[in-house]
């Protein structure tokens, strides 16, 4: 399914008033919930009926799976899931193999056998809303990903959840204040993102966590829903570890399983193709599991860069491709605008989003999507997860010095570039210092402790008595996942699963997807890729110059051997196309924005600044503040596009 939405609690009836409002929602929601849908309010003969369900899909994912709602005695579900390795979880459910269930029953029969507990045991994409009627409870869950996305609001004695926040505004009851701390973590482009949302009123569940709601015996809300994980990344095992070659087998079985089961069951199937090896490896494990004249079924869909452009992976791809006997479609990069899309108009553009945050390449993927809807595909695989879980910043180097292995750090430092002592001073030996001594050393230099490398601050136009005035950062720190202790490079893996700002990126990519035309699928983020990936050692990401050494071993003979080796510099950097932008297209639009920003009349940032950031993004190759530029400009965009939101108080 595409869309769920949900109200919970309240002055409800069992009837056309309640119904009404969830059709209101999902009706909001349908640029990626499509056409079909359905609605239920369950045991409408009870006197303390309050909730009501529904959801909407596109006609072409019915083909696959029916609607996925389900009713079981007392307890009621609604889900915008794609489960997979069903069968497996059958057998858990000691349910015959092959069985018709829909995503739906699959959840509710696995909390109904374990209760809360058996959310842990879905595999799939995933967000629902589950009624108890016997312990008067709501149960909400989304997966570890956040493939699926879920907001909820409560207003008094009532909850209403959706897939998307459009789903809650359209509601009269849902107040739109904003929030001016959640603005200033999307306008400044930070990492952690508090579940609130710009929206006071708005949250957004976190991916691998339930909200629970306990109803009163009128059907009313008892107390604030309360939230809680129930999916975390594994702690790294360290006896009894596979040794390299072995390691990489089970890799490349896993991820043919993932990709086997997210394959389309008929017709072509796409990939977005890189000349990267995370894509390659996806695309790879497809021609296994489409041998034969099926592979024919295997469509790849590429961004073309002009010669010399260090985006540019063309000769790489035909060669990936040409060894799997397809042909990709190509997309010319410079074809795709970064503001304003195929309408070609960036404020009603902005005006569309719900939330402020804008995906830098939204239009990248949304190109890619199309063409693979245009090569009659309904799924498109990517190779999103690769980064997160094959390779690691030099953040390990602090591991090898608090383990006192300082010749392998000194081995490992000069075979990676070996640059200033500053840098080793930042990436192996700070990081691995008490917190104490890291402040000591900051008061005997007359300056506050740099923040570790994963905590993000707004750039210099953001104003500080702003910042201090909302307590930014306080809940930027405070919203950081809990992280494990000792082990540096387990800290970064958990840190990009679990961050925030990641799953809001991947929910968006999906979201595209849909918009388009097909459903987006990654792999690589199967819960059993990643729970294997996770506990791998370091050396298995990077070793001296080489990186992904696990992923590049367990597609030795499926990948051609001249793209999976080492390569002497990176390839596939898209800054210079995104700077060329900037710089070209969407430079009027974004100018225009330097003009009495209101995000400045608000107090937020120093106008003066931004102006010279810009100036200097127009100058210098410097795409991180670039960026930072277009994070802060798309947010002022969204806000002149919404002015009935401006009377709020700062």
């Amino acid at each position: 399914m595409s869309a769920v939405a949900a109200i919970i609690g309240g002055d409800l009836l069992a009837g056309t008033q309640t119904t009404g409002r969830v059709e209101r929602m999902l009706r909001a929601m349908a640029s990626t919930g499509g056409t079909e849908q359905q609605l239920i309010v369950p045991y409408p003969a009870a006197p303390a009926t309050t909730v009501a369900f529904g959801v909407r899909a596109h006609q072409w994912e019915l083909a696959w799976r029916p609607f996925a709602v389900a009713t079981a005695g007392a307890l009621t579900v609604a889900a915008d899931a794609t489960l997979f390795h069903r069968d497996d979880l059958l057998r858990s459910l000691e349910r015959p193999t092959g069985s018709v269930m829909n995503d739906a029953a699959l959840i509710l029969a696995a909390y109904a056998r374990w209760g809360s507990a058996g959310i842990a045991r879905l595999e799939g994409e995933f967000a629902f809303v589950l009624h108890d009627r016997d312990t008067a409870r709501v149960i909400a869950g989304r997966d570890f990903a956040g493939l699926r996305p879920l907001v909820f609001a409560t207003v008094d004695d009532t909850m209403l959840l959706a897939s998307r926040a459009e789903g809650l505004l359209c509601d009269p009851a849902v107040p739109r204040a904003l929030d001016y701390a959640s603005l200033t973590t999307v306008a400044a482009g930070l990492w952690s993102h508090s579940p609130q949302t710009v929206f006071r009123s708005i949250r957004e569940l976190p991916a691998g966590h339930l909200v629970v709601a306990e109803l009163d015996a009128t059907g009313r809300l008892r107390s604030a829903p309360r939230v809680e994980a129930f999916w975390s990344p594994p702690p790294r095992v360290e006896t009894g570890r596979l040794p390299l070659g072995p390691a990489a087998e089970e890799l490349r079985a896993l991820l043919i399983d993932a990709v086997r089961e997210r394959i389309a069951p008929d017709g072509p199937t796409s990939i977005s193709l890189s000349g990267g090896w995370d894509s390659s490896a996806v695309g790879s494990a497809a021609t296994l599991v489409l041998s034969g004249a099926d592979r024919t079924r295997l469509r790849p869909v590429s961004i073309s860069y002009p010669p010399g452009d260090p985006g540019r992976e063309d000769e790489i791809i035909e060669t990936v491709t040409t060894a799997w006997g397809v042909t990709p479609a190509w997309i010319p990069v410079d074809e795709i605008q970064l503001l304003g899309g195929t309408i070609g108009d960036p404020i009603a553009e902005a005006a569309a989003r719900a939330l402020p945050f804008a995906h830098s390449y939204e239009h990248w993927n949304r190109a890619l999507s199309r063409r693979a809807r245009a090569a009659g595909s309904r799924v498109i695989l990517d190779g999103v997860g690769g980064d997160q879980l094959f390779q690691v910043s030099d953040i390990y180097l602090a591991d090898l010095f608090a383990r006192g292995q300082w010749l392998e750090l000194a081995t490992q430092w000069r075979a990676r570039g070996g640059r200033s002592l500053r840098d080793l001073w930042q990436w192996a030996v700070r990081p691995a210092l008490p917190d104490a001594l890291n402040h000591g050393f900051a008061r005997l230099r007359g300056a506050p402790a740099a923040p570790d490398y994963l905590t993000r601050r707004p750039p210099m136009w953001f104003r500080a008595k702003f910042l201090a005035q909302h307590d930014v950062m306080a809940r930027e720190l405070a919203s950081r996942p809990v992280a494990p202790r000792g082990d540096r490079v387990l800290v970064e893996t958990h840190a990009f699963l679990r961050f925030a700002f990641f799953t809001r990126v991947v929910a968006l990519l999906r979201g595209y997807a849909l918009e388009e035309g097909v459903a987006l699928r990654s792999p690589l983020l199967d819960d059993r890729v990643v729970r294997f990936a996770a506990q791998r050692p370091w050396s298995e990401r990077a070793d001296r110059k080489e990186t992904k050494i696990l992923l590049r071993k367990a597609m030795e003979g499926l990948i051609p051997p001249q793209v999976i080796a080492p390569r002497t510099h990176r390839t596939g950097i898209t800054s210079a196309y995104f700077l060329r932008q900037l710089r070209g297209p969407a430079r009027p639009v974004l100018e225009s924005l330097l003009t009495d920003p209101v995000l400045a009349s608000i107090g937020m940032i120093d106008p003066v600044r931004l102006r010279r950031a810009w100036e200097h993004v127009l100058t210098h190759d410097d795409d991180e503040t670039g960026a930072r530029v277009f994070f802060t400009l798309q947010t002022e965009l969204w806000l002149r596009s919404r002015s009935d939101l401006l009377p709020q108080s700062t």
